[in-house]
């Protein structure tokens, strides 16, 4: 005979299992859910010095729990800094963040425990899920507290406003970059070909200017830098000249804005007309002139590690100077003044389309249309020394030639922000434009650059261009 509870207890029983299934399967979704966060160094370097700030991207899809990071240094474990977010979660990730940046003082001024030499980063995360699962990212590095040293080999350092110099200097084997810095700018050094034997230590050279409008108390200071981040300094035994450069005031009319102004602006894609001839002149003179700026800045850093100039560069031939370097101009317009700019570099006229011929030996950096300077080459001569030539007719070379002193490049003419047929030439030293009249000049270069450089080689640094085209 059935027993009467036998239909029910098997339905609890069936219910009871099922209950048991679903909270089973339910701490196993909890527990499994999500996977370990990801850990991304932001920059990190080889070596940290006395303070450093390392920072790391920290991402898990279920919200990050902690991010904690030590150093292991000598059998030791100091604490960097940690960060807590929140607790773990069983479905949700709640408030916790799915993206961290976590950062922390890495650098031995910060934490006094460390001591300079080898040591490893490590870097843990937890996830907000049950398990907390976790990441770890392990790196090892230098702690250096010790900055390099620097100081100056070369005297008699004199240096005119708008002008240009050259030291020798010693820098220490734990330098990684170098150089002059003057009135906030940075001039970068290079090791001196052939430099005679000088002990521990490279013996660099840095050519560098006094930026024509820097203040005229500034003065020159090395710097060397390691990649742990520390820096040394020295001064410069350097005599300085301070100039103060010829101002002039240029009428503006309509009927130049018209032909020299607006073909500018036809030719430059990245402009257009404001149809209005004085917004249309300060497009052009002010904003592009800026634009031009910046980018022969930039084309700095396409100038090769290598000599290809020797002696003094030349100047256009039978010319006549219209405009110097540095003339401060006020730009008139129907009797008031609308814009104040510098020109940075020499206008020189002959006759109409003048063979214009390279100033020293190069490789051509562009032969193209540029702005306020029209047609135009910009030659590299090595070590962040280039030449510019503007206003041009056509050209005779391309990017990538190599040049010779006296090579036609180009015939002159009057494109770009030109009133009339002429050469404008500058000279530029890690893209900060310099006084050409001294590079003209066989005495200075002898005297304040090849003079310098052979003191302290073993072999005279002369410069052997290479002549002719690719």
């Amino acid at each position: 005979m059935p027993s009467f509870d036998s239909a029910p207890s098997h339905r609890f029983r069936t219910l009871l299992l099922a209950v048991v299934l679903a909270a089973l399967a339910a701490v196993s979704y909890a527990w499994l859910r999500g996977g370990a966060p990801s850990i991304t160094a932001v920059e990190l370097p080889s070596a940290i010095g006395a303070h450093k700030l390392v920072t790391f991207a920290v991402q898990a899809p279920v919200g990050v729990a902690s991010v904690e990071a030590h150093m292991l240094q000598g059998g030791k474990t100091i604490p960097l800094g940690q960060q807590t977010f929140a607790a773990a979660r069983w479905f949700t990730a709640g408030a916790s963040p799915q993206v961290v940046h976590f950062s922390v003082q890495a650098g031995r001024g910060d934490h006094p425990e460390l001591s300079d030499g080898p040591a490893t980063l490590v870097v843990t995360a937890r996830a907000a899920n049950l398990r907390g699962a976790s990441a770890t990212f392990q790196r090892e590095l230098a702690i250096r507290s010790t900055p390099p040293s620097v100081y100056a080999m070369s005297t008699q350092i004199y240096v005119a406003q708008g002008g240009s110099s050259l030291v020798v200097y010693h820098v220490s084997s734990g330098s990684d970059q170098s150089g002059v810095e003057m009135d906030n700018l940075f001039f970068p050094g290079y090791p001196l070909p052939n430099a005679a034997p000088g002990g521990a230590g490279k013996t660099m050279f840095c050519l560098f200017a006094f930026p024509y409008n820097a203040p005229a108390d500034s003065q020159p200071e090395l710097v060397a830098r390691d990649e742990a981040g520390n820096q040394a300094t020295a001064s410069l035994s350097a005599k300085t000249f301070p100039k103060t450069f010829r101002a002039r005031t240029l009428p503006i009319d309509d009927n130049f804005i018209e032909r020299v102004v607006m073909p500018i602006i036809a030719n430059t894609p990245s402009i257009s007309d404001q149809h209005d001839p004085v917004k249309n002149f300060l497009l052009v003179n002010r904003d592009l002139r800026r634009t031009n700026t910046q980018e022969l800045i930039d084309a700095a850093k396409l100038s090769v590690q290598q000599f290809l100039w020797k002696g003094a560069f030349t100047q256009l031939s039978n010319s006549a100077v219209e405009a110097e370097f540095a003339d401060h101009r006020s730009y008139q317009y129907h009797g008031r003044i609308i814009d104040q700019e510098d020109h940075l570099g020499y206008d020189l006229a002959a006759v109409r389309h003048t063979p214009v011929k390279a100033a020293n030996a190069g490789r051509v950096i562009w032969a193209k249309y540029f702005g306020i300077y029209g047609n135009c080459v910009l030659i590299d001569h090595g070590y962040g020394l280039m030449s510019l030539y503007a206003h041009l007719n056509d050209f005779a070379v391309k990017a990538g030639d190599l040049v010779a002193q006296g090579q036609l490049i180009a015939h002159s003419d009057s494109t770009g922000l030109a009133g009339g047929d002429h050469l404008h030439f500058s000279m530029l030293l890690d893209g900060v434009q310099v006084n050409p009249m001294e590079w003209w000049d066989p005495h200075w270069v002898h005297d304040r650059i090849q003079t310098k450089l052979d003191q302290f080689s073993a072999t005279a640094v002369t410069p052997t261009p290479s002549a002719g085209q690719n």
